[in-house]
């Protein structure tokens, strides 16, 4: 596989591969950085590297969360083309897609990832958990059965086994780790969950609750999943802009009582946070954590909030 990267560059991202996630994420910017002013590569070149994107992928779907999950999928999907055969390249792009809600493109990377490349274990666990999700219990577990037996004793495909035969929900099946020390300390309660929940509450939609939760605060002009949600919310006689930096199946985990409440409560949290030039509120953005933001500026401006990159 032709790529970009020369032997040293290899050598030292294995080396940070145990763990290492965002200094992964540094090195290929860095090494984007460097190769573009040097005029050895253009961005384009970069971007269309399968194994430049392969490692971007690894570390996004390590560091669990919606924002890196998302940068996986933009980054899987611009090497499509070289994917062919490639069985990890089926199994991250199908996982990256899962976490981003995107069930059904998520199934059928999956179905083809096995395909092609059947020897690759991983791809064989994700296909058993999407097709439990869309009711296929006996393909689930002969997925879960022939993965098994590529990697005999697998604690992963061991675990996952018994919560098919429970019936367990996707929810369910994710909310693990990979070794078994780790998941028994997480199940134990002796390491914070909240951000695995988190990553977890972006996978599923219910769509009566997002139904409820735009009717209910009378949600208007609704954008899903750029990454973030963004709306016009109602606000003394005219539209603000609502933005939730999460996607739609994360919006409909939230409560709508705390929705209602932070809503109805705006015209008082507005005028104890007012700049001294009395700008008006423009925009409030809503978290995972059920906190706020409020944006003030000229009442005219109701702009779309543009989604801020994370990084570290």
């Amino acid at each position: 596989m032709a790529t970009l990267l020369t032997p040293a560059d290899k050598q030292e991202l294995e080396s940070l591969s145990d763990g290492y996630f965002y200094d992964i994420l540094q090195y290929i910017q860095d090494f984007i950085s460097d190769g573009i002013e040097e005029k050895r590569f253009t961005k384009d070149e970069a971007e269309h590297d399968l194994e430049i994107a392969l490692w971007v992928s690894y570390a996004c779907n390590n560091i669990d969360e919606y924002e890196y999950y998302y940068m996986s999928t933009k980054w899987l999907a611009d090497v499509e083309d070289q994917a062919g055969g490639c069985g990890v390249w089926y199994y991250r792009y199908s996982c990256a897609l899962m976490y981003c809600g995107k069930l059904k493109q998520a199934l059928h990377y999956a179905e083809k990832g096995v395909q092609e490349e059947p020897g690759y274990p991983w791809g064989w666990l994700q296909l058993a958990k999407l097709r439990s999700h869309f009711g296929d219990q006996a393909g689930a577990l002969k997925a879960n059965e022939t993965g098994l037996a590529l990697v005999p004793g697998d604690y992963e495909f061991l675990r996952q086994e018994e919560e098919l035969k429970e019936g367990c929900t996707l929810e369910q099946l994710l909310n693990h780790y990979i070794y078994e020390d780790d998941d028994r300390d997480l199940h134990n309660g002796l390491l914070d969950d909240t951000e695995k929940l988190n990553a977890i509450a972006g996978v599923v939609l219910d769509k009566e609750k997002l139904r409820q939760i735009k009717s209910t605060l009378h949600l208007s002009n609704w954008a899903a999943d750029l990454p973030y949600c963004s709306c016009l919310l109602p606000y003394e006689g005219r539209t603000i802009t609502g933005v939730f930096e999460m996607n739609e199946a994360a919006v409909s985990k939230l409560d709508l009582d705390w929705l209602q409440e932070t809503v109805s409560s705006l015209p008082d949290l507005a005028k104890l946070q007012q700049p001294e030039n009395k700008q008006a509120l423009t925009q409030v953005i809503f978290y995972r954590n059920q906190s706020i933001e409020l944006v003030f500026g000229q009442p005219q401006q109701n702009l779309f909030h543009a989604p801020r990159q994370k990084c570290k």
